[in-house]
C-alpha cells in the first residue's frame, strides 16, 4: 500500500489533534531559551552578552533535539496503540540526544558537501539521509547505522520518497505562514503599528516573540509527518524484502 502526501497530511492532522495537549506539553518547553536568546539578541551591547546568546543558543539545540525525539517517539507509540508514559519517554530522549546530535552533523557534512560540488548531489544526499535523525531517535540507531537505514529506505524509490519529503512540509509550512502573518497583520492592526514592519529584515522584538510562539503549534506537525513517513517507509521496505524472498 502507497500512501499520497495527502494521506501523510490527514494521519499528521489526525494524530496531531488527537494529542495535542500531550505534543504541545513537549514544543513548549523550547519557548524559554528561544526568547531568551531573542531578548539578548535585542538588548544594548554588554561584555557578558555574546556569552549569554552563545549558552542560550546551545540550551536551544538541546531542548530542541530533546523535544523533537519525545515527539517522534510519542507519534510512534501512539500509532502502535501502545501506552505512552510523558516521563518515561523524556527519559528516553535524554539519552538519544547525543545520537540524533552526531547524527545530524554527519548528515548536515555529507548534504553540505554534496552541495558545494554540485547542487544535484546535494539533492540527491538530502533525499537518502533525511529520515537518518528519525531512524537514530525512534530506532535507537547509532549514527552510521541510521544513515545507511535512511538511504536504505529510499533506495529504489528517490522520487517517490522525494516528493513525499518536499510535498508535505510545504503545505504544512504554507498554511503556517498564512495563518502567522495574518495574525501579525491583525496585532500590529489593533496597536496603530505599521503592519510591514513585521515582515522586514529586523522585525520588532514582540512580533519575534509571537512567532516563536506559533512554532510551539507547528513544529509537531512537521515530525510527525516525517515519522509517518519512516514508518510507512519500513514497513512497504520489509514488505518489499518478503515479497523478493518468497519469489
Amino acid at each position: 500500500m502507497t500512501l499520497s502526501p495527502r494521506d501523510l497530511l490527514v494521519s499528521t492532522f489526525s494524530l496531531y489533534r488527537a494529542h495535542f495537549w500531550l505534543l504541545i506539553g513537549y514544543a513548549a518547553w523550547m519557548i524559554l531559551p528561544v526568547a531568551a536568546f531573542l531578548i539578548l539578541t535585542n538588548l544594548p551591547s554588554h561584555p557578558w552578552t555574546p556569552i549569554l546568546v552563545i549558552l542560550t543558543f546551545f540550551a536551544q539545540l538541546f531542548v530542541m533535539i530533546w523535544l523533537a525525539v519525545c515527539i517522534m517517539r510519542v507519534t510512534v507509540g501512539v500509532q502502535q496503540n501502545h501506552s505512552v508514559d510523558p516521563n518515561e519517554i523524556s527519559a528516553q530522549a535524554l539519552r538519544r540526544i547525543q545520537p540524533v546530535l552526531a547524527t545530524a552533523v554527519l548528515q548536515t557534512l555529507i548534504v553540505l558537501g554534496g552541495t558545494l560540488l554540485l547542487i544535484v548531489p546535494g539533492i540527491i544526499f538530502w533525499g537518502w539521509y533525511a529520515l537518518a535523525q528519525t531512524a537514530a531517535a525512534v530506532d535507537e540507531q547509532p549514527a552510521m547505522k541510521a544513515l545507511a537505514t535512511s538511504r536504505s529506505l529510499v533506495q529504489g524509490r528517490f522520487w517517490y520518497v522525494l516528493w513525499r519529503l518536499i510535498a508535505g512540509p510545504f503545505v504544512i509550512g504554507l498554511l503556517y505562514a498564512f495563518a502567522l502573518g495574518s495574525v501579525l497583520i491583525l496585532v500590529a492592526t489593533l496597536f496603530g503599528q505599521d503592519p510591514a514592519g513585521v515582515f522586514s529584515e529586523q522585525p520588532p522584538l514582540w512580533a519575534q516573540l509571537l512567532e516563536s510562539g506559533g512554532d510551539v503549534f507547528v513544529i509537531p506537525l512537521f515530525i510527525i509527518y516525517s515519522v509517518l513517513l519512516y514508518e510507512h517507509l519500513k514497513a512497504t521496505h520489509l514488505a518489499t524484502s518478503l515479497a523478493s524472498d518468497v519469489a
